[in-house]
């Protein structure tokens, strides 16, 4: 069922594996490369640490910063996405009776942190409810502007949402609240190797990205991009060392988040490997990749819906490489993982061998099926999945 690609990868052959979108997978050689980056890490630690690791990332920035399209000395390197949204929020000077706006659909971690941070400044949260199905981008910027108020400090949007696989439309939202003075965090999970990346042009103040999702490296490998006006005194969220305490060719911006403790630093080693492999494995290089992705889902998303008689979160158009269908509403589980995982997905897995989340949203309360098109899948996959669905009393 899968596709030629298929072969590029070690995904479980008993499993028809439909959820890229939430944790990634590496290619066999991006896994191979990384072992061996582990094998000379046990060897010898101080030398892989001091005298490789530490030399390599000014060069890994630079291919990050051309690959997304930033700013010389614009982007550094967190854990992961969540990280990245953490550290933005810790470096804003919060005033009693600030505003921070969201939307209902933003990912649940991030949400959390927004209200950790307005909580302890005495700040507000303004939640935007975004109604689904969506019509269009317009429907998606006029719900956003029309909760700004002088109060608003900080938008915080995704690019790509989690739940229901839509692509906001970044651009004009940021115009229109640079025009008024409003800063704006993109939650850009999903976004780099998804979707094609200018953040220079983009204009945000702050972007924050996986590089273990789209783009394949493996886990603990995400960007932080600070617009070059905003990076005076912006600081990491957990410090170690000041930029005073190295000589480098890293900008002070950079210097204080290349060494915020010891890590296992092989993830983002892999990065300029996964770049240069998967450019080399389609024929399209990248833009092959984003387009067949893309254009895979279009389908995917249109079978499901036409099979099933369900709608799509929007046109197909605000797609990338996820897509999802509106499922009939019911509460979620107060029970962490697995307990309190969606019936659906648990009976999708057992009873079919599918692996595909159900996730919710909270304003307006939403439940949704999520499926990833990434180059393995194939599109006998998404007919199996729809298929299995007609079967399943937890629709």
């Amino acid at each position: 069922m899968r596709s030629r690609f298929a072969a590029f990868w070690n995904i479980s052959r008993d499993t028809v594996f439909l959820n890229h979108g939430s944790f990634g997978a590496c290619p066999v050689e991006v896994s191979n490369y990384r072992k061996s980056l582990l094998d000379e890490f046990d060897k010898q630690p101080v030398r892989f640490l001091l005298r490789k690791y530490m030399p390599a990332l000014p060069g890994i920035l630079e291919r990050l910063e051309i690959f997304t399209g930033a700013s010389p000395a614009s982007v550094v390197l967190v854990p992961n996405a969540t990280t990245g949204v953490n550290t933005v929020l810790s470096n804003l000077q919060l005033n009693p009776g600030d505003e921070l706006l969201t939307t209902g659909q933003e990912y649940f971690a991030s949400r959390n942190a927004l209200e950790f941070y307005a909580h302890r400044n005495s700040a507000e949260i303004v939640e935007v409810p975004i109604d689904v199905p969506v019509s269009g981008p317009d429907q998606v910027i006029d719900s956003i502007m029309s909760r700004i108020t002088s109060r608003t400090v900080l938008v915080l949007v995704d690019h790509i949402s989690s739940a229901t696989g839509m692509i906001y439309p970044i651009e004009e939202l940021i115009q229109k609240l640079d025009k008024l003075g409003i800063d704006v965090l993109v939650d850009g999970a999903h976004g780099p190797g998804m979707v094609p990346l200018n953040l220079a042009e983009l204009g945000a103040a702050y972007y924050t990205g996986n590089c273990h999702k789209w783009m394949c490296t493996p886990g603990t490998a995400a960007i932080l991009y600070v617009r070059p006006d905003r990076q005076n005194g912006f600081r990491p969220a957990v410090m170690s060392h000041f930029a005073s305490d190295f000589k480098t060719e890293l900008s002070e911006f950079q210097v204080e988040f290349s060494w915020n403790g010891t890590i296992d630093p092989t993830p983002r080693m892999t990065i300029p490997f996964t770049i240069d492999y998967l450019e080399k494995l389609h024929p399209g290089g990248w833009c092959g990749i984003m387009k067949d992705n893309h254009e895979k889902m279009a389908r995917a998303s249109e079978l499901i819906s036409e099979k099933l008689g369900l709608q799509l979160t929007c046109p197909p158009g605000m797609l990338g490489s996820m897509g999802a269908v509106i499922l009939s509403y019911k509460a979620p589980s107060g029970l962490p993982h697995p307990e309190g995982i969606d019936p659906l997905w648990t009976w999708l897995l057992r009873e079919k061998q599918i692996e595909i989340p159900v996730i919710y949203t909270s304003d307006p309360p939403g439940r949704f099926l999520r499926f990833s098109a990434q180059l393995y899948n194939g599109d006998a996959e998404y007919e199996y999945l729809a298929e299995a669905l007609n079967d399943s009393p937890y629709l």
